[in-house]
């Protein structure tokens, strides 16, 4: 059986048996059934094919009735990483899922920092979303931390972008006549309206791409950094990760980095996670600073 061809719903019930394998050890009948709601003949013929399909991946073990994971399990239809696990707890302490839907055959006791989600009314989103899809203006009065003008902005929004804490729209300000992002959050009052400007420059900041290079501290002992090559997944000594232009700013924070912290004339390279920029000069240019 080509993996392509199988059929998402059995790929799913796939993936669960190796979740199964790869973080329990085991995996029966029952299991397949109380979390797909199948019929106990329906799980037999999944545990059956899938042994077909990797059967180096487990044995059935007569006293324990029920399948275990070998010595020489290698995940197929899953990545087999840590996150995998994480993501299933994440879930649960966020509200997206019960415990009796996760995939963990035990939970183990675990926390995690609960952030205060900023409200984004559905009315606001719904009227970008429908802007985005019919290329239309929007009236908006914007609450502005920076500013306290609150007089209506006509703004064209063409796509939407997390920071990894906040909701922006992504849209040309007709009135100032370039590309911003406007907190969705902020957004007190907004419609859609008719303007007479049709044509909109391209947003060249959002469409380019640009190279994070990213390594250790330079400071750091040799150890430590070795550490760090392995937490992030280095090669050679450096995560490279390609940010639109336009999010740079916020990828910057997200890596411990305050890129209004100036050193000189470049903004101070040095991490609260231990990391440094390999290309600083390329990434202070994406800033529009240079």
């Amino acid at each position: 059986m080509k993996h392509d061809t199988i059929k998402p719903s059995l790929r799913r019930r796939y993936e669960f048996i190796e979740f199964q394998l790869m973080w329990d050890g085991t995996v029966g009948r029952r299991r397949l059934q109380d979390q797909f709601e199948i019929s106990p003949q329906q799980a037999t013929l999944d545990l059956t094919s899938y042994l077909e399909i990797a059967p180096r991946n487990m044995v059935y073990d007569p006293r324990q009735r029920t399948y275990v994971a070998t010595a020489h399990f290698r995940s197929i239809f899953l990545k087999g990483e840590a996150s995998e696990y994480l993501q299933q707890l994440e879930m649960v302490h966020r509200g997206y899922r019960h415990i009796g839907e996760v995939w963990p055959a035990e939970m183990p006791s675990f926390d995690a920092v609960d952030v205060a989600t900023r409200r984004i009314a559905p009315a606001t989103l719904k009227s970008v979303l429908h802007a985005i899809r019919t290329r239309k203006c929007t009236e908006v009065t914007y609450v502005s931390l920076s500013s306290e003008t609150e007089g209506p902005r006509h703004l064209f929004p063409h796509a939407i972008a997390s920071d990894g804490h906040r909701w922006h729209m992504r849209a040309f300000d007709a009135d100032k006549g370039r590309y911003s992002d406007f907190v969705l959050s902020r957004v007190d009052k907004i419609k859609i309206v008719e303007h007479e400007r049709d044509e909109l420059p391209e947003d060249l900041s959002w469409q380019t791409f640009v190279a994070l290079r990213l390594q250790p501290d330079p400071a750091l002992p040799r150890r430590q950094k070795e550490q760090l090559q392995l937490e992030y997944d280095m090669d050679n000594g450096e995560l490279c990760v390609n940010v639109r232009k336009a999010m740079m700013f916020y990828y910057l924070r997200h890596y411990g980095f305050d890129p209004l912290e100036m050193e000189g004339s470049c903004m101070r390279n040095k991490s609260s996670f231990h990391l440094s920029i390999a290309n600083l000069v390329e990434v202070e240019e994406s800033l529009g600073r240079r």
